[in-house]
């Protein structure tokens, strides 16, 4: 038998009252498990809100990585090239093309993992299944958010080593070599 009881303030007060209610009741019930609804509704969603926090950490910690990963390499490249720049920028290459070598070269990347990854995703979202709620497995906007957080993270990771690049001093350039 279960008896549910509504309280207004601190139901844990009212304990020893609904136990002596519950004898005259039935003297012979058991009185075994008190929980308050409260409770009861945390511990069931303590888990999902504990996967759900520990998703959103790694998901930040992934593109953080993603983020280092790009501008490392993006660093290398722009420093190991940085004689090829200089001759660009002394033959009467522009700012801005430099810029747009190394963000054409950055997008080329990403483009190349998106088109891996969201099949790949796609193909494995109905893994994932269980874990959604009030979502379906495929989800073009979930898909599209993901791609464009991709794309965001990469173009913020190709910022610094574009600006360096663009920021090549010729003769300096030329001299080191």
């Amino acid at each position: 038998m279960d008896v549910e009881v509504q309280t207004v303030g601190n139901p844990m007060v009212l304990l020893p009252e609904i136990r002596r209610t519950m004898r005259e009741i039935a003297i012979d019930a058991p009185v075994q498990c008190q929980i308050i609804l409260q409770g009861q509704f945390r511990e069931s969603y303590e888990l999902r809100l504990l996967l759900a926090r520990l998703g959103a950490f790694f998901g930040g910690l992934a593109a953080m990585l993603v983020a280092l990963g790009l501008y490392e390499t993006l660093a290398y490249r722009v420093n190991r090239r940085g004689m090829e720049i200089g001759l660009r920028m002394a033959l009467g290459a522009a700012r801005g093309q430099v810029l747009w070598m190394v963000f054409r070269e950055s997008l080329a990347m990403v483009a190349g993992a998106l088109m891996v990854g969201l099949p790949a995703a796609w193909a494995g979202s109905k893994l994932m299944a269980t874990m959604l709620y009030g979502l379906s497995p495929r989800d073009p906007i979930s898909l599209g958010m993901a791609a464009g957080g991709v794309l965001t993270v990469s173009l913020a990771a190709t910022l610094i080593p574009a600006r360096r690049a663009a920021n090549v001093q010729p003769m300096r350039a030329l001299r080191s070599e």
